[in-house]
């Protein structure tokens, strides 16, 4: 079985990619460093856990309805409740002179602890999935690390609501590589963690995340021999309010304990202070 969140590692690498990317040239000496414009960084945060959300179950037959067939369809007819399906991932791929190889893993459980918790209607799953990707080319070596552990279960017999619970985490590591030596890194990190996220299944389009609270913390670190020698880091926490009509609010937590907050459309991307 195809694993239904494949398509969710991919989207978050875009993302990250193009936050590392977006950030490579705000990089500055750690002596004369800028304030850090945490609206941007708030933005690349939400936008990238709401893609991985909302395209995964967008693209998921997990949980479906079918009419024709009498009502209620189980994940996989050849699978019962408690079964895995262990898909594993190793490829390489050349494009120019940049190659890339790809490695993971994916463990979806099969689960009947959902709306129907009657240990023979698959209304729920768990899915454990790793994606690793290595990239070299002339002049650059970067790693990208994601991982998703979710839970995921219907909440209605039509299966129109779930819940998501579980945590996600991506990170990276992008080098300039002058001959053997390293002459500068950027490093990006977020670790999120669900709690019981709301989502709407519409199957026309991507589902809308209605309610749940998400607690993320984010490091940052980047070192250029020639702009930035010293190299800076920085370290930021807080949490995001799926609210409904797709927006978001995100917090930052302060050093005194207060939170700065922002109102996110995840539709335009349009962030507003609170």
């Amino acid at each position: 079985m195809k694993s239904p969140f494949k398509i969710t590692l991919a989207l978050l690498l875009c993302t990250m990619c193009l936050y590392v990317a977006c950030k490579k040239s705000e990089t500055v000496p750690a002596e004369n460093k800028a304030p850090v414009n945490t609206a941007d960084i708030g933005k690349q945060i939400a936008s990238s856990l709401y893609r991985s959300l909302s395209n995964g179950l967008s693209t998921s037959d997990a949980l479906n309805t079918n009419s024709t067939k009498g009502g209620l369809v189980t994940m996989d007819s050849n699978h019962g409740c408690g079964e895995v399906v262990t898909t594993p991932t190793n490829n390489t791929t050349v494009s120019g002179d940049t190659t890339r190889k790809y490695t993971g893993n994916s463990i979806f459980t099969y689960m009947c602890n959902g709306y129907f918790n009657n240990g023979y209607n698959i209304d729920a799953y768990t899915l454990s999935d790793t994606l690793k990707t290595i990239e070299t080319g002339s002049g650059f070596a970067n790693s990208y690390y994601l991982t998703l552990n979710y839970v995921v279960k219907t909440t209605d017999a039509s299966y129109t609501y779930v819940t998501i619970g579980g945590t996600t985490s991506i990170s990276s590591h992008l080098s300039k590589i002058k001959g053997s030596v390293t002459t500068g890194y950027d490093d990006f990190s977020t670790a999120y963690i669900l709690n019981n996220i709301a989502a709407q299944r519409t199957g026309a389009a991507n589902p809308v995340i209605v309610l749940g609270r998400v607690d993320f913390n984010t490091t940052t670190a980047d070192q250029d021999a020639t702009t930035n020698p010293a190299g800076s880091t920085a370290a930021y926490s807080g949490y995001i309010l799926f609210l409904p009509n797709n927006t978001a609010k995100l917090y930052f937590e302060n050093s005194d304990g207060s939170y700065k907050g922002y109102l996110d459309n995840l539709l335009t991307g349009e962030i507003t202070p609170l």
